[in-house]
């Protein structure tokens, strides 16, 4: 997924690996700028949702953000850092 998300635009990665990009304006003061950045905040989400199966949607269909989304992903199937030290652990020994 993330070299699919890097080659289609490399400014969606970002979105979903930092956060979404912040527009301050209010939605009736929106630049052009901030226009494009809300839409590449939502074809981040998009573009995620799309690449899951219903289950796994289902888990993060509740998240506000890409990020949100990517994490719960990211510690359902990898899981946190202290499960990710313990099977090294079990691996080497």
């Amino acid at each position: 997924m993330e070299f699919f998300l890097q080659g289609l635009n490399y400014q969606i990665w970002l979105i979903v690996e930092e956060g979404d990009l912040l527009v301050i304006n209010e939605k009736d003061k929106w630049t052009e700028d901030d226009k494009k950045k809300i839409s590449l905040n939502c074809k981040a989400k998009s573009i995620l949702c799309c690449a899951l199966s219903k289950k796994e949607f289902n888990r993060i269909s509740a998240c506000k953000s890409a990020m949100e989304m990517w994490e719960k992903l990211r510690i359902t199937y990898e899981g946190t850092d202290k499960v990710k030290e313990t099977r090294i652990d079990i691996l080497v020994t």
